[in-house]
């Protein structure tokens, strides 16, 4: 009883801790870096329009720049999918395939909804870069935690 109570403890030491920061940084980073590689307008390019204004802003507003709004939506991004994978690690840990299953399906659900709001190369890019990271991180999870299942499963 002691061993188990011990394990949870260091289980939750463990889900807020360097890891959690570090993917914070990587996320805020790809969403930043998003937004600035959309306000970049380049002559002689396809996406720009010809009025100079950018092709692939949305809505067709074609005023689109990087200023605060797209600094909180990266924010919130970031928020968003580091919380997304806190709470799958947290299922992994109890059920290593529930954990990886909801992960998954999460990151697939959550690519769809973006690529319903941005279609083009950068958002492809983009798309491509955050769903490796999210598959990488839920499967080092899975891994390190599918063999403390079997060993439950033995006693």
């Amino acid at each position: 009883m002691k061993k188990e109570a011990i394990k949870k403890e260091d289980v939750k030491e463990k889900l807020f801790g360097v890891s959690a920061a570090i993917l914070f940084g990587i996320f805020l980073v790809i969403g930043i870096v998003f937004y600035v590689s959309l306000s970049i307008v380049k002559s002689g390019d396809k996406i720009v329009s010809t009025s100079g204004g950018v092709a692939l802003s949305p809505n067709d507003k074609k005023d689109f720049s990087f200023g605060l709004e797209e600094i909180i939506f990266a924010i919130v991004f970031a928020l968003f999918i580091v919380g997304f994978l806190i709470w799958t690690k947290s299922i992994v840990t109890r059920n290593a395939y529930l954990g990886a299953g909801i992960g998954l399906i999460g990151s697939v659900i959550l690519g769809y909804a973006f690529y319903l709001r941005y279609k083009g190369p950068y958002s492809t890019g983009f798309m491509i870069i955050t769903g490796l990271i999210v598959l990488t991180y839920i499967g080092m999870n899975f891994f390190k935690h599918k063999k403390d299942d079997v060993e439950e499963d033995e006693d």
